[in-house]
């Protein structure tokens, strides 16, 4: 039962029976008027809890006018709470309390809910027993039973805006009824009551809304911090540690931790954590995005997944209950980083106590997410500016000295050559020596014309003007013309070079760009092959065509093997090969037009084959 402060002393001297009789001084009237006077006063001063306020108008109602008082207040739910209940007998309150504990009331129940209904009060004079027990609820007949009801009295409490409750008033068997002056009375105490209730509420959601303004301007601050502290990280390491330290404190989170997806996509790495047990950062260091967990679950989903307290993520995930029982965390987040839909990574947030999530909360942590993915965003474009750079400049460095070492090269030759045609006459012997020469500054020449080709060819890609020739082609016939026009490159590299392939394999293709692909693929043979035997086998696998070349040579790490197709990139370091690094990544690009595809199976030290499938074979060899 609420307590609260006695407000005024009776103006009434109380029989045995609880029956007030007329004070010594003054009038009737001028009792009960000053009894409204001092109960609105108080009332006024009273602080703004408004269970106190009833409490202290159910107590003062028994002891001027008796017997039995209950305030109603209506609940959102259709309740009607009785949130205090007063009797002059302690015996018969307990009754009073037991009845409406074991059986609330509801709208449109009994004497209270006719009233709140009608919105007017309700005055039984003297109350027919047979009427009364048709009115109330079955479980409160024993109320009757027991105390039974002389007179009765239902007032609404009816506000500004709305009806609060009821006041209901009842006196015993044996007590007088009550009279039309203690029913206007009563009627002004329930309007002093109800507007002694607007007050408190309406200081209590000025209150709250300045509670809610105060952590409104908290919120901003913080949010206005991490933005801050984000705008000066450039590298996605600055915006992890950022993200982990900053954004999870403004956050008021025990712990967390930033996972980001690998390259493949296939899985979900922690870059960074903080209040994150080493034992539980080694079990989730490298997560499966197809997992049962929450956090791949954002991941693939691409939203957020809130968990108020512990039941509901073990509910959720209840296999993981045990381990979130020994981190010592209830509620938990987990909040994907996307921008423009796509979902870079995501924020596991955990709290140590339940956690209501209000709009409020998800909307501050809506935008700290939001903010930490743009800045993730800069900051991978930002690497990838500063990756194109260094790619930029080692290019040049490349190709000033793949372009330098074949023209110092034709220089010396030709500079031999005119000193020998300076001479008056050539002998015999000197002849092949020149022929020689020649054919070395021919090779030279040829050299540059494949590097400058290959520069152009990066510039038409890359601006996406790779343009296709289709014909017919038969590719047993095309491998057999590369082999023989590089018969003299294989003879230098002091290796062999042989061919399995039974022809016509016929089909439409692009001659010129597949010549390149194959040309390109046996120079790499020939350089990286170590003058080991190459192979090199066509053959039709249904409507495809498999063109393979096979080397012994040094190998390519499994790692570098998906790597060595993008531009500028080699498995081996350019100052012990030459070349611009592109030829495999053109080699990609032409396959990927002709709707093919281009695979290495390769292992250190055991050589690489290198496969192009193409799909349109028309004919092939019976």
């Amino acid at each position: 039962m609420p307590s609260g402060t006695h407000l005024l002393s009776s103006p009434y001297d109380a029989s045995e029976r609880g029956v007030p009789t007329l004070g010594h001084s003054g009038t009737e009237a001028a009792a009960r008027l000053r009894i409204l006077v001092e109960l609105s006063r108080q009332l006024a001063e009273a602080k703004p809890d408004i269970e106190v306020i009833l409490d202290a108008v159910a107590r003062h109602v028994v002891e001027t006018l008796g017997d039995g008082c209950a305030i109603y207040l209506a609940a959102d739910d259709s309740r009607l709470e009785a949130v205090t209940i007063r009797h002059r007998l302690p015996e018969r309150q307990a009754v009073m309390e037991q009845i409406n504990h074991e059986r609330p009331l509801h709208e449109g129940e009994g004497f209270v809910g006719k009233a709140l209904a009608s919105g007017k009060a309700i005055y039984l004079q003297d109350a027919d027993p047979m009427y009364v027990r048709s009115v109330v609820l079955p479980e409160h007949v024993p109320y009757l039973d027991n105390v039974g009801v002389r007179s009765l009295l239902v007032v609404p409490l009816a506000g500004k805006s709305r009806v609060h409750g009821a006041l209901w008033l009842a006196k015993d068997p044996g007590s007088l009824p009550y009279t039309q002056a203690d029913r206007e009375l009563i009627e002004a105490i329930a309007d002093c009551a109800a507007l002694a209730m607007d007050s408190a509420r309406l200081h209590n959601e000025l209150n709250t809304d300045r509670g809610r303004l105060g952590e409104a301007a908290l919120r901003t601050a913080r949010l206005q911090e991490v933005t801050a502290a984000l705008s000066g990280a450039a590298t996605p390491e600055e915006v992890a540690d950022i993200v982990a330290h900053l954004a999870l404190g403004s956050m008021e989170a025990a712990a967390g931790s930033l996972v980001l997806p690998n390259e493949a996509r296939t899985h979900l790495e922690i870059v960074s954590h903080v209040g994150t047990h080493s034992v539980l950062v080694k079990r989730f260091q490298s997560l499966p995005v197809l997992a049962d967990n929450p956090v791949a679950k954002a991941f693939r989903e691409g939203r957020e997944l809130f968990f108020e307290d512990l039941e509901r993520y073990s509910a959720a995930y209840p296999h993981l209950r045990e381990i979130a029982v020994a981190a010592g965390y209830e509620g938990a987040a987990a909040l994907p980083l996307k921008v423009r839909n796509e979902v870079l990574g995501v924020l596991w947030v955990r709290f140590s106590t339940p956690r209501t999530f209000d709009a409020e909360e998800r909307k501050l942590m809506s935008n700290m997410v939001a903010q930490s993915a743009q800045a993730l965003e800069r900051s991978r474009l930002y690497t990838r500016a500063q990756q194109a750079v260094a790619q930029r400049d080692e290019f040049l460095s490349v190709a000033a000295h793949e372009l330098r070492t074949p023209l110092s090269a034709m220089k010396l030759q030709i500079q031999s050559l005119q000193r020998k045609l300076a001479r008056p006459a050539l002998s015999e012997e000197e002849r092949p020596h020149l022929a020689a020469k020649a054919d070395a500054v021919a090779r030279q020449v040829q050299r540059l014309e494949s590097l400058v080709t290959d520069l152009l060819d990066l510039s038409r890609i890359t601006a996406g003007k790779l343009a296709l020739r289709m014909e017919e082609v038969d590719l047993v016939e095309l491998v057999r013309e590369v082999r023989d026009r590089m018969a003299d490159e294989v003879d230098r590299a002091g290796t062999s070079l042989t061919v399995h392939a039974t022809g016509p394999l016929l089909g439409m293709w692009d001659r010129a760009r597949l010549d390149q692909v194959l040309s390109n693929l046996l120079s790499n043979a020939l350089k990286y092959g170590n003058g080991k035997p190459i192979v090199v086998n066509a053959r039709a696998e249904g409507s495809q065509v498999v063109l393979a070349v096979h080397d012994q040579g040094i190998g390519i790490p499994l790692e570098d093997q998906t790597r060595i197709f993008e531009r500028f990139e080699r498995a081996v370091p350019g100052r012990n090969y030459s070349g611009f690094g592109v030829g495999l990544w053109i080699c990609k690009q032409i396959v990927d037009a002709l709707g093919g595809t281009i695979r290495v199976q390769s292992q250190p030290g055991q050589g690489s084959t290198f496969e192009v499938i193409l799909k349109g074979l028309e004919r092939k060899a019976p």
